[in-house]
């Protein structure tokens, strides 16, 4: 049985969810393998367990297809593509690797770069490669076969580097930046502790680990070395089982949170005790720029011709980088076009072919030398500083601020640089957007097809057979268990009758068939876009029935009963040859028929997800970057992170959902601060009208544009940074609106900050957030001036009349699921958490045994 051959569909993972959940359409997402990571509450301090190998089995008949490929589960996302494309020959990669790395090691031997070596002394001698080998290296890239240029909509450039960099600063000097000695005090964490220690059972550990935490904070412990001994033993109390909540569920939960927040300050603390003794040398090297250049020099000689060569100078900025290279260039600037031409490398939005092209050769080398442009000294105390401040206000600006550490860091050569950047990237990068469903959910939605009728012109052991079938089919879906990647299954179970007629010379046969047919289609989202394997059929023909027998001679006495029997004796000898050859036929025509139907429908599918929810990504900047993927027999689940390179994702443990949920979504208040976030609103002023259009058109939700109850004459200005933001907490949405300015006719109101709240509430099986009808308002330049008219202005423009709902109503509306409740609807530590379950049984009602 072959399976090899597969069809890829360059479409997102979290769409992609989405359309094979509820219409059957799934469509590819560009992935990475599964990253574990502690996010749920009960499991935050747990170790998973491996999945068991799965196995897509017809249990009835009794044959198997073998459906899980052996795929190490990685902690990292690999970009490794899997299948070949067109890329320089592997002699002539090597050959620039091994003449970039003799210019650092002359005497080395030609291994993999060291990141350790990439920042080399201001007085190292430049050995280059010689003008003759780059002119050899031009002369055999030299009509070289290139991938695809990337998207256009890719290219949101920075700004191009020009004369007129006044604001940015110069170049500093070559001095060490070091660590200062005092660590911030993590408040949120303290203020966690100390609610947990007015509970007699969490006391004795809560203060416990608040006097070890006031006494890491401390200035001058890097000195003597005594943060060692105090990170072990907040390390153990972290992990500690010694006291139980005992049945108390909200004291449980308290205990997991602060354990959970605890260790990832851990996490964050024992590299950082690392980072205090590295010293950074600021400052541009010169050698990287003289290094670069010449990594430019193949680009140029690899993309000389074709406009895919042109496009891929573009998208990689090579004229931009050529003129960073010279004398006298700022590093702000550097940094910044080294940061976005890295982000352009390594975007999730590249297909398979451009990636294993940015990955090798040249370009692997620029990657390599980029590294030492966007580097940047950070500190430990600076660091810390960043995180707490975040954890605090949740600020979009301040999230910005540890992104940036992140990113600088794990650019820079230093062990301990690169360790704290992973433990960033693990605790505050994390998913911020999960979605499960069940294949019973699965199985409710998706369409049935009618039963056909269709004429039989065909041969059947070399006779002719007329007549019409009748066929009946029923999908279903039947899930993989797979721990990396999301495998379903799709089957269609169906039943062809048949009544025919076939003539054989004298004789005329008149028959009635029943056959069962089994297709089945495997459908597989994993490292690198969507795997269509195609449809294995069978066929199984249960009974063909003679039911009347004529021949030319039915009237002549003696002959016309020997004809007959004669007939009847061949008939009945072919039968066993006539029954195969009908199962391959009906196997055959069913596989060509399921494919013909089912491959529009996911084309389609990924053609208007591509064009409505992926445009809108474009417009707003973020990417969906997949965290993790995986299959049981009973759901699927996804857990993705909605973001820029240069914004962050979850830090909280997010809310279990019930266990017999069908659908369940948990949203974290990063996701959405980062879609606001990329609204741009900062520091613009709007007309009311102007300002819905303006995020109409950037969500593509246009009956936002057509809004009649907003006030009249209203004039406002954003503040500059952190103008909208949400806060998820203690059961409801903060939504904060910050003003520069606002006008009414003559009024004239500035520097003040709204303030409202929604809260869940269900209706039948919507899942809603209403408005409360308070609006708070907030600023010095407030005080003693009506509020009323301001607060009726906002009254309108947050309307209780429009709600938020989190489902869409193609799905709370469709009569399939009218049965299912909702049954989670909470609000709680930046998460919001939504599920649908079947309808439960009250506990106070005595059922009736089977």
């Amino acid at each position: 049985m072959k399976t090899e051959s597969k069809r890829r569909s360059p479409v997102w993972p979290y769409l992609v969810i989405l359309a094979c959940l509820f219409v059957l359409s799934v469509t590819a997402p560009r992935a990475w393998d599964r990253m574990g990571r502690q996010e749920t509450l009960s499991h935050a301090l747990s170790v998973r367990k491996p999945a068991l190998a799965p196995v897509f089995c017809n249990r009835d008949s009794g044959s198997y297809e073998s459906a899980v490929a052996s795929t190490p589960t990685r902690r990292r996302p690999e970009r490794k593509p899997e299948s070949p494309v067109a890329a320089p020959a592997l002699e002539l990669t090597q050959e620039i690797r091994e003449a970039i790395e003799a210019a650092d090691h002359p005497d080395a031997p030609t291994t993999e770069p060291d990141r350790m070596a990439l920042e080399p002394t201001p007085d190292t001698p430049v050995d280059r490669p010689t003008p003759q080998f780059v002119q050899a290296v031009r002369e055999d890239l030299e009509g070289a076969n290139l991938p695809s240029v990337p998207a256009a909509e890719l290219n949101n450039d920075v700004a191009e580097p020009n004369d007129d960099v006044a604001e940015l600063s110069s170049e500093s000097e070559n001095k060490p930046v070091l660590a200062s000695s005092a660590w911030p005090l993590p408040r949120s964490l303290v203020e966690q502790l100390t609610r947990l220690a007015e509970a007699d059972r969490g006391k004795a550990w809560a203060n416990r680990t608040i006097n070890l935490i006031q006494q890491l904070c401390q200035p001058g412990l890097e000195e003597d070395g005594s943060r060692g001994p105090i990170l072990n033993n907040l390390r153990k109390l972290a992990g500690s089982n010694s006291f139980t909540a005992h049945g108390d569920g909200r004291l449980e939960t308290q205990i997991a949170r602060a354990q959970y927040t605890l260790t990832r300050w851990v996490d964050i603390w024992e590299p950082a005790a690392e980072l205090e003794k590295v010293s950074f040398a600021t400052g541009t090297p010169r050698r990287a720029a003289e290094r670069i250049s010449v990594c430019l020099v193949d680009i140029e000689s690899l993309s000389r011709n074709g406009m895919d060569g042109q496009g891929w100078r573009e998208y990689l900025k090579v004229e931009s980088l050529r003129r960073l290279t010279g004398e006298g260039q700022s590093d702000e600037l550097r940094r910044a076009t080294a940061r976005k031409v890295l982000d352009r490398m390594a975007s999730t939005r590249l297909t398979k072919s451009q990636l294993k092209f940015a990955g090798e050769g040249p370009l692997a080398a620029l990657q390599i030398q980029l590294r030492a442009w966007a580097a940047e000294p950070v500190t430990a105390a600076q660091l810390l500083t960043h995180v707490e401040q975040y954890e605090r206000t949740g600020l979009a600006s301040d999230a910005r601020l540890v992104a940036n550490d992140f990113r600088a860091l794990s650019w820079s050569a230093p062990l301990a640089a690169e360790r704290i950047s992973q433990s960033l990237d693990l605790h505050y990068r994390n998913a911020n957007v999960r979605i499960a469903m069940t294949a019973a959910m699965l199985n409710r939605l998706i369409p049935q097809p009618e039963e056909s009728v269709a004429p039989v012109n065909d041969t059947v052991v070399n006779v002719p057979v007329y007549g019409r079938s009748t066929t009946s089919t029923k999908l279903s879906v039947q899930l993989v268990p797979d721990p990396n990647r999301i495998r379903v299954g799709i089957q269609a179970k169906g039943l062809v009758a048949s009544d025919t007629v076939a003539t054989s010379g004298p004789a005329t046969f008149r028959s009635q068939g029943r056959s069962n047919f089994l297709v089945r289609k495997l459908v597989v989202i994993g490292p690198h876009g969507m795997s269509v394997w195609p449809a294995v059929a069978e066929a199984d023909n249960n009974y063909n029935y003679l039911t009347s027998l004529e021949t030319d001679y039915d009237g002549v006495p003696l002959v016309g009963s020997l004809v007959r029997n004669m007939a009847r004796s061949k008939h009945e000898q072919a039968q066993g040859e006539a029954r195969m050859e009908v199962e391959q036929k009906v196997a055959r025509r069913a596989r060509t028929e399921f494919d013909a139907q089912v491959k529009p429908l996911l084309v389609k599918a990924a053609e208007n997800i591509e064009k409505r929810e992926m445009a809108t990504l474009d417009r707003l900047g973020l990417e969906i970057v997949p965290v993790e993927f995986s299959t049981t027999e009973q759901r699927i689940m996804a857990r993705v992170r909605l973001a820029t390179p240069e914004q962050l994702g979850a830090h909280t443990p997010r809310p279990r959902a019930p266990s017999d949920s069908w659908y369940s979504l948990q949203l974290h208040e990063s996701a959405l601060n980062n879609v606001m976030e990329q609204l741009n609103l900062n520091g613009r002023k709007f007309e009311l009208p102007q300002l819905f259009a303006w995020i109409a058109e950037k969500l593509d939700r246009p009956q936002m544009a057509k809004l009649d109850d907003l006030p009249d004459d209203v004039n406002l200005t954003f503040a500059k940074q952190d103008a909208v933001r949400v806060r998820c907490e203690a059961g409801r949405i903060e939504v904060i609106l910050s003003f520069a300015a606002l006008t009414q006719g003559r009024n004239h109101w500035h520097d003040f900050t709204v303030r409202t709240f929604y809260k869940p509430e269900p209706r039948k099986s919507d899942a809603q957030f209403v408005r409360d009808d308070t609006i708070h308002l907030e600023g010095r330049s407030l005080k003693g001036k009506p509020q009323v008219m301001l607060r009726t202005i906002f009254s309108k423009v947050l309307s209780v009349n429009r709600p938020i709902t989190m489902v869409g109503e193609k799905i709370t509306g469709d009569p399939r699921i009218q049965d299912l409740k909702i049954t989670q609807f909470t609000v709680d530590d930046g998460w919001i958490a939504v599920a649908y379950s079947p309808s439960r049984a009250p506990a106070n009602v005595v059922r009736r045994p089977k």
